[in-house]
């Protein structure tokens, strides 16, 4: 389910929503899941990965300001205060009583989400690793920890449902973000487009998938 997602990320416009879509169509396939159930169900995971990138890239940023990686600046500083909003936002109640509902009865039901912490982190510890690779094949010398702190808003801006397969709002991300760290903005724009590139390897190697029943076997119809 996951990597057809992927491959529909590829094929239609709305970076994620697509693939986030067919997710949820799919899980409602199982066993009589609700529709809506299941569109929560992808929303909630989509929420949690980028939480944990937050958190990541403020750990990593912490980490690389206290080793001198990342001077101090008050770009940094305006930064930091963002990710802890980010990290915060669960916590605020909301408005609409359906919604904060659903939000309160997310965060009772922790022991789903915290059994998979450790996948999202490292889902986003290899996220970031290629991202630092796209830099490094276009001439960017930065650290693993200035580029995984830096990764959270070039991915968040990636998810927007801009354009297709976050081409175009990832690389102002990487321009934005990437510049303040004194990355170019010709070596930004590669590196945000090699990063969207292997995503598109991956989505085209996942094709296939499409041809399989959910048990495995080849579907008649050729269809999901």
């Amino acid at each position: 389910m996951y990597f057809r997602g992927m491959t529909m990320n590829v094929l239609l416009p709305g970076a994620t929503v697509s693939g986030d879509l067919l997710r949820a169509y799919q899980l409602a396939q199982q066993q009589g899941n609700p529709l809506l159930r299941s569109g929560l169900s992808v929303l909630l995971d989509r929420l949690s990965g980028l939480w944990i990138l937050c958190a990541a890239s403020l750990a990593s940023l912490l980490g690389a300001l206290a080793l001198g990686i990342v001077p101090a600046g008050k770009e940094i500083w305006a930064y930091i205060a963002g990710l802890v909003v980010a990290l915060a936002m669960p916590w605020i109640p909301l408005p609409v009583e359906r919604v904060e509902n659903a939000r309160r009865q997310a965060l009772e039901s922790e022991g789903p989400i915290l059994r998979s912490v450790w996948l999202s982190v490292l889902v986003q510890i290899f996220s970031a690793m290629a991202l630092w690779l796209g830099a490094f094949a276009a001439g960017v010398s930065l650290s693993y920890p200035a580029m995984l702190a830096a990764a959270a808003p070039i991915f968040i801006m990636g998810a927007l449902p801009l354009g297709w397969g976050g081409f175009g709002a990832r690389e102002l991300g990487a321009v934005v973000v990437l510049g303040v760290l004194g990355v170019a903005p010709e070596q930004a724009t590669v590196t945000g487009l090699l990063y969207g590139l292997s995503a598109v390897l991956q989505g085209l190697g996942a094709a296939p998938l499409f041809v399989l029943r959910e048990g495995g076997a080849p579907s008649r119809s050729g269809g999901a």
